[in-house]
């Protein structure tokens, strides 16, 4: 049974609202302990985007779940650029915060690269080259997944005609 667009457009927002705050609430530097409102915000929104993604997986098609796949894997490489930058200094010029973290991926993933954040050690621009490779693989999911629904609709057309 496929569910209305909209609920499942709500959804999927709903997934990347929940992974952001996760990645904004778990403590990720040795100088941030972690306080009980941030394990069970993180607890919570955790569950949240379990229940969600169970629906939507169930109830709709691959695109979905790709929007929140490459939420999940930005802001997993931000939290990884984050801790980095927080415990080997030199590694990044310019991440200093964990949305200065979040800034430097979406740029990278973007292929926009304003320059201002850069990768200076070897462990960095190696991370930097992983999400390249993941930006290839991808697209190539996107555009596989979208292949594969429109020749889904033609069929049904075609179906439907006969």
């Amino acid at each position: 049974m496929r569910e209305r667009p909209l609920v499942i457009a709500l959804l999927t927002a709903l997934c990347g609202v929940a992974i952001l705050t996760v990645y904004f609430l778990v403590p990720l530097a040795s100088s941030e302990l972690g306080a009980i409102e941030r394990i069970i915000g993180t607890i919570a929104a955790g569950v949240i985007l379990l229940l969600a993604l169970i629906y939507i997986r169930r109830r709709a098609t691959n695109v979905p779940l790709l929007v929140v796949l490459l939420v999940l894997v930005a802001v997993t490489f931000a939290a990884t650029f984050y801790v980095i930058a927080s415990n080997r200094p030199g590694e990044f010029d310019g991440i200093e915060t964990r949305i200065d973290a979040l800034y430097f991926t979406l740029t990278t993933m973007t292929t926009t690269g304003y320059g201002d954040i850069h990768a200076n050690g070897q462990l960095a621009r190696v991370l930097v080259s992983v999400v390249f490779v993941f930006n290839i693989v991808f697209l190539s999911l996107v555009a596989a997944e979208a292949s594969r629904i429109v020749d889904a609709r033609q069929s049904r057309k075609a179906e439907a005609k006969s």
